[in-house]
């Protein structure tokens, strides 16, 4: 009987500090989880187009953010990740604007970008601010590589060159004749500015080349060919 009662009290005992171990695990894991603001705002500060609607922000990067969100935005992160993995899997047309209107997902934009001006210091203007920055940037390089090239010196000097830019990279580049264009012209450019944009940026978008205010040129894609219309 004796025997008994020991291994009870034995047992009981390792019961006692099993659920110490776990109630601390869990105080533990509880304490974590209202997240790391310096962590956050340093993410929204490196990845400043996570600030920006219809930006070129990655899935992960949200992901990423939501790992450290305090816990009063948390839920506002979420909603956001949730709503570009979804518009990611549509096709549809109609259901992509609905996606991307989504007046849910349009409040929760608006409640990140407040968050991000009172807590992180980062408002929304200095978010459009470097991202203009940065299209000027890479604007600029475009221009280094066709002035470094002789083969496009003829019309360089008779061109104005616009780029559409997401912050991260290149969705497409219009380039316009400031004076009526060469025969083969149009083609010439098409070609130096695809050999920029998907040789050595690895871009995809669309390249169109005016002359004045009429379309000439025109390539859709990597995948296609620089074409008159």
């Amino acid at each position: 009987m004796t025997k008994v009662r020991r291994r009870l009290k034995f047992t009981v005992s390792l019961v006692l500090i099993g659920f110490f171990i776990v109630a601390g695990t869990i105080a533990s894991c509880s304490g974590s989880s209202n997240g790391d603001i310096e962590a956050y705002c340093a993410l929204v500060e490196e990845n400043f187009e996570i600030g920006l609607a219809n930006s070129g922000i990655e899935q992960d990067d949200l992901e990423a953010l939501l790992i450290v969100s305090p816990v009063e935005i948390a839920s506002v992160v979420e909603k956001l990740r949730n709503t570009l993995a979804d518009i990611a899997e549509i096709d549809e047309l109609d259901q992509l604007f609905a996606a991307t209107f989504d007046p849910d997902a349009l409040v929760a934009q608006q409640k990140f970008e407040i968050f991000n001006a009172d807590e992180c210091g980062i408002s929304i203007e200095a978010i459009a601010a470097a991202l203009k920055a940065n299209q000027k940037l890479v604007e600029d390089e475009l221009l280094v590589f066709l002035e470094g090239n002789e083969v496009f010196s003829s019309w360089i000097n008779n061109v104005s060159i616009s780029m559409s830019f997401d912050g991260v990279k290149v969705l497409g580049v219009q380039v316009t004749f400031l004076t009526s264009s060469e025969p083969d012209q149009g083609l010439s450019v098409c070609h130096a500015v695809s050999l920029w944009m998907y040789a050595l940026k690895e871009a995809e978008g669309e390249i169109l080349v005016f002359d004045d205010s009429r379309e000439i040129v025109r390539r859709n894609a990597s995948d296609t060919k620089c074409v008159e219309v």
